[in-house]
């Protein structure tokens, strides 16, 4: 437990001082902007949800895929990379604790948006059913971090992880219904969008930012942490064969 939390402090200091893990959080205002402008350039009010939470899923996701993957980057660019998987501590659990902290972070981007659409468009959010928007981000958070648990098993089998972390954060987003809900998308999506847990998790966030009755909250935070334990214990179990498989074949570092 020493290491794990040692881990997590250790990830704790890399983002708040290295600048390239802080660009999400520079970034999400930014990004705020824009969707509260093209919601009040539609002059459709219904739209304000999607302004207020797309950049937050983005970032919360794209925080989470970065960092599963520059643990596996930066430390096989440093040689450390042995070192870690040699650790008497699995490797999974060391991910996890480094992810966990950085998904943490991220949600410091629900009070960016908050304060970019209170000075600067006017907008005070309002969250009509404020319990389950917390257990819905608290829900969300588990499900990166066992998603970024099963991504890293991918980083370490390759070598370099910023080809996939380029091209999996938009899809994945798109197909979340993070954009725009599940069911404007082409019928055919449909079932792959209901096995990313962002489609749960983004109708269940919007809903609580809306005044109508909320039904069936209990089930759907329970589908959200469910794919993200699925995700967890997949990440964890092909983490495992692949560093033995990487240490069998003497390729932890290969670049």
């Amino acid at each position: 437990m020493s290491l794990l939390a040692a881990a997590g402090r250790f990830q704790g200091r890399l983002v708040l001082t290295h600048r390239d893990y802080l660009l999400d959080l520079v970034r999400t205002p930014l990004l705020a902007a824009v969707f509260l402008l093209l919601v009040r350039q539609s002059g459709n009010p219904e739209l304000l949800a999607y302004g207020l939470l797309a950049p937050v899923l983005m970032a919360v996701w794209s925080m989470a895929m970065l960092i599963s993957g520059e643990i596996v980057d930066s430390d096989r660019t440093l040689g450390t990379l042995e070192l870690v998987i040699a650790a008497p501590t699995r490797f999974a659990s060391i991910v996890l604790s480094r992810v966990w902290v950085t998904t943490g972070i991220s949600l410091l981007t629900v009070v960016e948006v908050a304060v970019v659409a209170g000075l600067g468009f006017g907008i005070v959010p309002q969250v009509h059913h404020p319990v389950v928007f917390v257990l819905g981000l608290l829900a969300t958070a588990v499900a990166t971090a066992g998603s970024a648990c099963l991504m890293a098993a991918l980083f370490v089998a390759t070598r370099t992880a910023r080809t996939f972390q380029n091209s999996l954060s938009y899809p994945f987003m798109l197909l979340g219904g993070v954009f725009v809900p599940l069911d404007r998308l082409p019928q055919w999506t449909h079932p792959l969008g209901r096995l990313i847990y962002l489609s749960w998790s983004s109708d269940l966030l919007r809903a609580a930012l809306s005044p109508a009755p909320l039904t069936g909250a209990a089930w759907r935070i329970a589908v959200v942490l469910g794919l993200g334990a699925v995700a967890g214990l997949g990440g964890w179990w092909v983490l495992a064969r692949v560093v033995r498989m990487v240490r069998e074949t003497g390729t932890v570092g290969l670049r």
